[in-house]
């Protein structure tokens, strides 16, 4: 059998498996399956099986027999998800067939329970590996032998007591309502429906339309070109919620048409990095970090998708005006390519008519994943009257595939951190380092607030947004909130900087694969990129000192102040990193723009709500 065809029967079958669990969830998502302990375990095996498939669909486009050193590394990575796929998928199975056993005897295991679900644990940490790579899986480990072997910490701050193995794995493995299985639901019940709406309407074609409507409004500004990057992946990646993802997807049609409207290459890759980067903090998705954050908080998902709104449009903003002033700046021309009006006429109902279902849907407080469930539906049905781009069959099933490889990746990346997370809410390990950082740090809520941002940022470096986000709020939130900043304020704060720390060098890793499109040099990329978005490091820290920005739905005067203030901060800071506003800025004008950003920040701080 060549590689081809053995490619071919394992993508077959990874969509097979996908389409089987999609009708599971879709009765569950209906109510014909009850969200017990069971359903849940079933979509945990599932996940794991499918993510064995793609591990081995990855294998055979890697594999090279002429390079050793590429021969050495596959064969490693055969081994870690042979053994990891084999250990999760024992794990898993044996925990289905036990489930009314282990609900019954919990903490009190059996010998066999506990070692099915050490070897659940080992398998889903091997796939991580594979998938996710070594930082992400060193993480969960250390604070799995931590709530293990803990106890013998010498230092009386982080030491705890010697708790029984039956109940560490309780907490870690064998609940159904904790552990792996605690993000896993989120998984189930949230996010699943949503991606794959995501993937669908790629495949009727939004990113041209996005594409089409950015060429129309950038042919009335100079620096025109950057807008089909600004709005267009701004959107994607806003229902797609992966950064680098994005990048790689719209950056390919995006930054060749920067460059060759008089962009630099560094600047081209910046402005869609950012882009890209931004769509991560847009509702309704929001990196899914809206759904960990409606965890923690035990709030509905929608409210915390509404307070992520008006941050968002001031991020978008700060973005804008910094691309049209280094536009302006450098004398860019308008945008002279034509666009497709027929196109936007055509795929506009698609998109705008299923989105406005989901929104509804979501309004009326049914479940995510129900409201992306009907969203999909509607949209494959209105993408049958978009006459010559109508999606063809081959279209779909692409973009079938794409949405199950993502939401694959994601949930046993949710699988994997959920014992990170139990382990700092039952060891309440989070809130004894915020005792101690309280008192080593002044208790200013200013200086709090940078701590946090410059930790987040490094702690940021290489991970996956939701697991940076995660691993930040998990350590950090108690703390900031503690320096009195109201909690749903506090996570927002370090989920906007785990975000930032996809464009923040050393590692940058939106900034990297925009800088492989474009060809410049990485840290020429990253420098311009940080300028890009230095007028938005404001918004954090203005939704910490004015919480009503986060609550749109009592939109009023006193909302209003501190958009503006934002505004005129942005514009200033804009000033000072280009040295342009409306005109070359001389000393004069350098000294009134910095005098306008700090009085604007002392304002900011001072007037807070």
């Amino acid at each position: 059998m060549t590689a081809r065809k053995f490619e071919q029967i394992v993508k077959s079958l990874f969509v097979v498996v996908g389409l089987l669990l999609s009708t599971y969830i879709g009765f569950a998502t209906l109510g014909y399956v009850n969200s017990s302990a069971t359903h849940y375990t079933i979509f945990v095996l599932a996940m794991i099986v499918m993510s064995v498939l793609l591990g081995m669909l990855e294998l055979i486009g890697e594999w090279n027999p002429r390079n050793n050193h590429s021969q050495l590394m596959f064969f490693l990575r055969t081994a870690v998800l042979t053994v990891g796929g084999l250990f999760a998928i024992y794990g898993a199975g044996y925990i289905l067939l036990s489930v009314e056993h282990l609900e019954q005897v919990q903490p009190f295991f059996e010998p066999s329970d506990f070692y099915a679900g050490l070897t659940l644990l080992v398998g889903v940490l091997l796939l991580n590996l594979f998938h996710w790579g070594w930082l992400l899986t060193s993480l969960v480990s250390l604070s799995i032998l931590y709530f293990f072997f803990g106890y013998k910490i010498p230092f009386p701050l982080l030491a705890l007591p010697e708790y029984d193995r039956g109940f560490v794995m309780n907490y870690l493995g064998l609940s159904m309502a904790d552990g792996m299985f605690w993000f896993a639901r989120v998984a189930a019940d949230s996010i699943y429906f949503l991606i794959i709406y995501a993937s669908i309407l790629l495949g009727i074609g939004m990113l041209k339309l996005v594409s089409e409507i950015g060429k129309s409004a950038g042919r009335h500004v100079k620096g025109g070109a950057a807008l089909p990057a600004i709005f267009g992946s701004g959107i994607i990646a806003s229902v797609m919620g992966q950064a680098v993802a994005n990048v790689m997807l719209t950056g390919r049609l995006t930054i060749p048409m920067m460059i060759q409207h008089g962009y630099k290459a560094r600047t081209a890759g910046a402005i869609e990095a950012v882009a890209s980067s931004s769509g991560q903090i847009m509702p309704p998705v929001l990196g899914l970090a809206a759904f960990i954050i409606a965890v923690f908080l035990g709030r509905p998902y929608l409210e915390i998708a509404l307070a992520g709104l008006i941050p968002a449009i001031l991020f978008l903003t700060g973005t804008i005006i910094s691309v049209l002033n280094g536009a302006y700046r450098d004398d860019l021309p308008k945008l002279d390519e034509p666009f497709d009006r027929e196109a936007i006429i055509r795929l506009v109902p698609a998109f705008v008519i299923s989105f406005s279902v989901v929104a509804l849907l979501l309004l009326v407080y049914y479940s995510p994943s129900f409201a992306g469930f009907f969203g999909i539906l509607t949209a494959l049905v209105l993408s049958a009257f978009q006459g010559k781009y109508r999606p063809r069959f081959a279209e779909l099933k692409d973009a079938l595939y794409d949405g199950l490889k993502l939401i694959t990746l994601l949930s046993i990346l949710l699988i994997a951190v959920g014992p990170l997370a139990q382990t700092f809410q039952t060891t309440n390990l989070a809130q004894r380092l915020g005792a101690f950082l309280l008192q080593v740090i002044p208790s200013n809520t200013g200086l709090v607030l940078l701590g946090s941002m410059i930790v987040s940022l490094i702690l940021g470096m290489g991970l996956p947004t939701p697991v940076a986000y995660l691993v930040v709020a998990l350590s950090l939130v108690p703390f900031i909130i503690m320096s009195g900043v109201e909690p749903i304020a506090a996570h927002f704060f370090v989920f906007y900087f785990a975000v930032f720390s996809t464009l923040t060098p050393p590692i940058a890793v939106g900034v990297l694969a925009a800088a492989k499109i474009s060809g410049a040099r990485f840290i020429s990329t990253a420098i311009e990129a940080m300028r890009l978005m230095l007028p938005t490091f404001i918004v954090p820290f203005a939704f910490c000192y004015h919480p009503q920005l986060l609550d749109p739905k009592n939109f009023n005067w006193g909302t209003l102040l501190p958009i503006i203030l934002v505004l005129i901060l942005q514009f200033a800071i804009s000033a000072l990193s280009y040295g342009y506003f409306f005109k070359p800025l001389r000393n004069a004008g350098k000294a009134i723009a910095t005098l306008i950003s700090l009085a604007g920040i002392w304002a900011l701080v001072s007037f807070s709500g």
